[in-house]
């Protein structure tokens, strides 16, 4: 279809590849539905392959340091693809407050419910309107869900419901360590919560001796990482480090989708003071999600 559809034709406000990739989620869509994410691209290409098989649009928005294989999977995949200067978190144009964007243009333009309605909806295999419906006023037909990996504490919690599980099943509850890097920070923490806190149950269930170690979460990040600092000192980022040429937002390393330069609210929950006792991990990630479902 045209995307200089007459709904469209004034789209000045909004950038013309934002613009094309939102018109590509309309036409594909089969359930009004649009996904939005900022994402390295792994996780844009787990969210197309479960949007393209439940008939959902989706918008992902990533940095220009990825792989072109990436973009291309993702558009074979019939997603909407926004590629952006990679940049600091602290910049609007950082992928991340993109897709955040576009999530809120989708949500209060009306333009694209028209153009939706009249150019995907209403038209014929032949791309004709009927003319009795022509005139006829828009619904609000489509709903934008932005999925925010980064903050969304639904990300620790499937890997602390799922994929811990699954790995503690797997090894017969045999675990020395856990080694992995972070991007958004929820495998990490949801699988090392998980494993720690099942390995203090079964000590007191079987009495095992206190000599024994619980197993080991170890985080891998590139070098000058915030993580780690964070791991070893306890904090990101702090003035007197300017003294060492350490920057407060970094964002040139070669390694894909880690070496994070900010603390994610699912990363944030692994550095608590956490007892492992009676499910402590799994009362505090309930409060936690609790109060941010209330603040959205």
């Amino acid at each position: 279809r045209d995307i200089s559809n007459t709904a469209l034709n004034n789209h000045s406000n909004i950038p013309d590849d934002i613009h094309a990739a939102i018109v590509t989620a309309l036409e594909n869509t089969k359930t009004h539905g649009i996904l939005i994410e900022g994402t390295s691209g792994s996780t844009g290409i787990s969210l197309a392959s479960l949007a393209c098989t439940r008939g959902h649009g989706i918008i992902v928005a990533m940095p220009d340091d990825q792989s072109n294989q990436k973009k291309e999977f993702l558009e074979k995949l019939g997603c909407g693809v926004v590629v952006v200067k990679n940049c600091s978190i602290s910049n609007p144009g950082h992928y991340v407050n993109v897709a955040r964007r576009i999530w809120e243009w989708l949500n209060v333009e009306r333009r694209y419910d028209d153009y939706y309605w009249t150019s995907v909806v209403k038209c014929d295999a032949g791309g004709n309107t009927s003319n009795d419906r022509k005139n006829s006023s828009p619904p609000k037909l489509i709903r934008a869900a932005f999925m925010n990996q980064f903050e969304n504490l639904a990300n620790v919690t499937s890997h602390y419901r799922s994929t811990g599980p699954e790995i503690y099943s797997q090894l017969d509850g045999n675990v020395d360590a856990f080694v992995m890097s972070a991007g958004t920070g929820g495998t990490l923490v949801g699988v090392g919560a998980y494993l720690k806190e099942r390995w203090f149950e079964s000590t007191q269930q079987k009495q095992r001796m206190t000599s024994q170690s619980p197993p080991r979460i170890i985080l891998v990040d590139p070098p000058g990482s915030s993580l780690f600092n964070k791991i070893k000192f306890g904090v990101a980022y702090a003035s007197q480090q300017s003294e060492q040429k350490l920057r407060r937002h970094r964002y040139d390393t070669l390694a894909e989708g880690i070496g994070l330069d900010r603390i994610t609210a699912n990363f944030a929950l692994g550095c608590e003071m956490i007892s492992w006792e009676k499910k402590a991990f799994a009362k505090r990630l309930n409060e936690a999600s609790n109060e941010q479902n209330y603040q959205q």
